[in-house]
């Protein structure tokens, strides 16, 4: 048995590293601080790199999009000629409408909307002109609350009020005679 101890001791002894004079525990822990330097510097070496990378990607696409705003600006002034006597013709248009809109209105009142949008002018002459229908002339142009003197029905304001009826029927229905129609 004096052999195998003696066996299991050299197998031992030979699979574990004999530390040299130049290691020492100092000198482990020198080595350690050196492999984190030099991880640190290939980390910020690598950081670099791409920092680079990207800055020049940066300078590419702005020289991209300064050619893009070339033919862009192009592009544009192309449409600007082409739509331009669109232009002209709508703001002629524009004016004409305007004008014939204004005549419409009174005079006093063109100063006052002669520099609004069309459709405020539009709105303006329509209701204006509302204004003015208020006084009918025939029985149809009545509004509806007063299309039978403020009754829902012709016999109903006949019944109810038959002296207005008779007097509105006279001077609208030409021939009416009280009780006859010609």
């Amino acid at each position: 048995m004096s052999e195998e101890t003696k066996v299991a001791t050299e197998t031992a002894s030979e699979g574990t590293t004999p530390q040299t004079p130049t290691e020492t525990p100092d000198a482990g822990s020198l080595i350690a601080e050196s492999k984190k330097y030099r991880q640190r510097s290939q980390d910020a070496e690598a950081q670099l790199a791409k920092l680079q990378a990207k800055l020049e990607q940066q300078d590419n696409a702005k020289l991209k999009e300064k050619e893009e705003f070339k033919t862009l600006a192009d592009k544009f002034e192309s449409q600007v000629n082409e739509l331009s006597p669109f232009k002209e013709k709508y703001e002629t248009m524009v004016n004409i409408r305007k004008q014939k809109l204004l005549e419409r209105l009174p005079e006093d009142k063109r100063d006052t909307f002669k520099d609004k949008d069309i459709d405020v002018l539009e709105f303006m002459v329509d209701n204006i002109s509302q204004k003015d229908n208020i006084q009918p002339s025939a029985r149809g142009s009545l509004p509806k609350n007063q299309e039978f003197g403020g009754y829902k029905t012709m016999a109903e304001w006949a019944m109810k009020d038959p002296d207005a009826c008779n007097k509105h029927l006279t001077e609208n229905v030409s021939g009416y005679q009280w009780g006859k129609v010609k």
